[in-house]
């Protein structure tokens, strides 16, 4: 039997301890170092899961914002083409009446009224005072007189050179009155119009003082802003003073009445909106409109059916006359008679 060293062999046992150990050493680092990598890459997955669904989340909002978007421009598209459809038929509707107003054009007018001489004349003469106008609107000349010529201020009875004024333009229709409506409308300004002031007491003059010489001078009422007008709203003054108009028209009897037409406007068609020249808003305005013979003569025929009504009819209209009696034959025996 070989002799073995016991040293020898203690020595190889120890070194196959050392190895093993470094072995296990080496596992477990290994082993420790796996298990950190797997704990950091958990946490990376992890991070950069919260971001996929952070971007899903994203992806989904502007998904449908997208959508929203869509359905507003399908709608703004809609809109669009309904309002386009609108214009086109208004464009047509548009295109049609000038037509038809073309074809009216072009067929040949009936003759109308001429205007009175007289008329036009006292237009002529008009204008050339001061704030009176004369303005054509449409085929018509328009008369503009300031109020101021027929009323005071603030006031809706005429005065004596207002209804001279007014006697003027009904004389200058002359023996055509029947063929014209004469329109008359009453304005007033936006700002409303103070009544005049009280005029102040004569004073005593001495003879040959400088105002002695012009006795016929009449005192102008001025507006007195501290008085307060009758009328609330300039409507109500000018349809008191169309009232006046119209009466005035009524009793003077130059005119066929019912071919008189008063209107009142108030303050709805200004002409100066600011600036010192706004006392042209009040004012009172005359025209003549042609008047179908057909029409006005039916008209006329109605009025005086109305307005001559018939005794068999009407009540309050007074008895008829008993029919005179025959003298029979015995009477005329007794007048024989007493004649004798």
């Amino acid at each position: 039997m070989p002799f073995i060293d016991s040293s020898s062999r203690v020595g190889r046992s120890q070194g196959a301890s050392i190895f093993w150990g470094l072995v296990s050493v080496f596992f477990a680092a290994a082993a420790c170092f796996y298990f950190w990598k797997s704990h950091e890459n958990e946490i990376t997955a992890n991070k950069f899961r919260d971001e996929v669904y952070t971007l899903q989340d994203q992806r989904d909002t502007l998904t449908a914002e997208k959508d929203k978007l869509q359905a507003s421009m399908s709608n703004s598209a809609g809109q669009l083409k309904s309002r386009e459809d609108f214009l086109d038929e208004k464009e047509a509707k548009l295109a049609a009446q000038e037509s038809r107003l073309d074809a009216i054009a072009q067929k040949p007018q009936a003759p109308s009224a001429t205007t009175p001489k007289k008329f036009n004349d006292l237009l002529h003469r008009l204008s050339q005072d001061d704030g009176v106008d004369v303005v054509t609107r449409g085929s018509r000349q328009v008369l503009r007189i300031p109020n101021a010529s027929f009323f005071a201020p603030g006031e809706a009875t005429l005065k004596p050179d207002g209804q001279a004024l007014l006697t003027q333009i009904a004389q200058s229709l002359g023996n055509q009155s029947d063929a014209f409506e004469l329109r008359i409308e009453s304005y007033a300004d936006t700002d409303p119009e103070a009544p005049a002031a009280t005029p102040p007491a004569k004073t005593d003059s001495k003879p040959g003082d400088k105002k002695d010489k012009d006795k016929s001078a009449k005192p102008t009422p001025s507006p007195d802003p501290a008085a307060k007008s009758p009328y609330a709203t300039g409507w109500d003054l000018t349809a008191a003073r169309a009232a006046a108009i119209a009466h005035y028209f009524h009793d003077q009897g130059t005119l066929p009445f019912q071919n008189v037409l008063v209107t009142a406007r108030g303050d709805s068609q200004p002409i100066v909106t600011s600036g010192k020249n706004r006392a042209r808003n009040s004012r009172t305005e005359f025209s003549l409109v042609p008047v179908p013979g057909a029409a006005h003569a039916t008209d006329t025929a109605h009025a005086s059916s109305s307005t001559t009504p018939d005794a068999s009819t009407d009540p309050l209209a007074p008895p008829p006359d008993p029919p005179a009696s025959t003298p029979s034959s015995k009477d005329k025996d007794k007048d024989k008679a007493n004649a004798k």
